[in-house]
């Protein structure tokens, strides 16, 4: 076993290395790795920020501080990055915020250049259903308003291989607890482009009403570890689109308000789930064939979402018992060296709560880190 300080200087070497748009950081170090974070701030006693390299360039954008709800900031986002790089793909699900994204694109003649949907092994298992039949079905509805499109699987024999050792969960870059995650890291031989802009349809606003003021945060469980190259972009957390996220979030805080779900206590968070409500405040496209979709949330598992969870039901289901043994063998050390996050209640926990790289007061558009905000946590309440 590699000890924690080999792990710790390979990870800082990759950052600086790949220009990781953000990454978590502690005495000198960076983390490309949540859990090697995890595993470095349990044994050192040093807290782990999480950074997000933007924050400055957030900043500037919102020295004008006047937000227009009238704006089409997507709209305007997409036709910079026309301008900017060569080619624009996007990673496509078929969910509300890929789908979102790719309609306004097509709404204002756009031509996003590659859409990208990511499968586990075989397209016909039922964790692959969303891009079956949420997001297959569009591409033939839209043949014709975009470039092309391609299914990147990652096969069984990849995610066997991925697990293989035993430290797994604590080498691979991004959020790894999640079993089988379909990402291009997971896969062996994609090669991102020159030049070539690949968009995440990652977020709809998450907030915090914190002592009467109300803050769009940014959490390092967001948008699945997917910074290991500056051409990948979530698309409403860059900075050259931050306008379009606290657009959202003064949306659903309306709606918040208005829905009479705020209390008048000193700490509330709020994040959006797949509430179709929610979709119409926030102005995302209708997903189609939205029952076909996985939920987030499964009860009384250790499993966050429940693509997780049908991942490992499909792998039992055609037999792939090394996939699973490397797997589970991988979680066990993860539960050895973190058992304060090994058990059951408090893994799945991890994958729902987080670390702040930045909260944006959205009255005064001021942008704290973490550090500034709450050095020690959220107090008084």
């Amino acid at each position: 076993m590699m000890n924690l300080q080999t792990l710790i200087e390979q990870s800082t070497q990759r950052v600086k290395q790949h220009r990781h748009s953000c990454y978590w950081a502690a005495d000198g170090y960076k983390f490309d790795n949540k859990n090697l974070a995890l595993w470095y701030e349990s044994s050192t006693g040093s807290f782990v920020t999480f950074v997000d390299s933007q924050i400055d360039l957030i900043r500037n954008q919102l020295t004008n501080t006047s937000i227009d709800i009238s704006c089409d900031y997507n709209r305007e986002y997409l036709e910079y990055l026309k301008t900017i790089y060569s080619e624009v793909h996007l990673f496509f699900s078929g969910g509300a915020d890929s789908l979102t994204i790719l309609e306004t694109a097509i709404n204002n003649n756009i031509v996003i250049d590659n859409l990208i949907c990511l499968t586990c092994d075989d397209i016909n298992l039922e964790c692959n259903r969303e891009i079956k039949h949420c997001a297959l079905p569009i591409l033939e509805k839209y043949k014709g308003k975009f470039g092309s499109h391609e299914l990147v699987s990652t096969s069984w024999e990849d995610h066997s291989k991925n697990y293989s050792d035993d430290m797994a969960f604590f080498k691979l870059s991004g959020a790894t607890r999640v079993p089988f995650r379909n990402n291009l890291d997971t896969h062996p031989s994609y090669k991102l482009k020159a030049n070539t802009c690949y968009i995440k349809g990652a977020d709809k606003p998450q907030l915090v009403n914190y002592n009467k003021k109300w803050y769009a945060v940014f959490l390092d469980n967001q948008t699945n570890g997917d910074w290991r190259n500056p051409n990948i972009k979530c698309f409403w957390l860059d900075a050259m689109n931050i306008k379009s996220y606290i657009k959202d979030a003064l949306l659903y805080r309306e709606y918040l308000l208005s829905a009479d779900l705020v209390n008048k206590t000193g700490l509330q968070f709020f994040k959006p789930n797949q509430d179709l409500n929610v979709g119409d405040v926030l102005g995302r496209s209708k997903v189609h064939n939205h029952t076909k979709q996985l939920i987030k949330n499964v009860p009384n598992t250790k499993w966050y979402s429940s693509k997780g969870l049908q991942r490992v039901n499909d792998a039992l289901g055609i037999g792939r018992m090394d996939v699973l043994v490397n797997y589970f063998t991988a979680m066990k050390k993860f539960s050895e060296l973190l058992p304060e996050y090994g058990h059951k209640d408090n893994f799945k926990a991890l994958d729902s709560m987080g670390k702040f790289a930045w909260f944006i007061d959205i009255d005064s558009m001021e942008v704290f880190t973490q550090q500034e905000l709450i050095p020690n946590g959220f107090e008084g309440v």
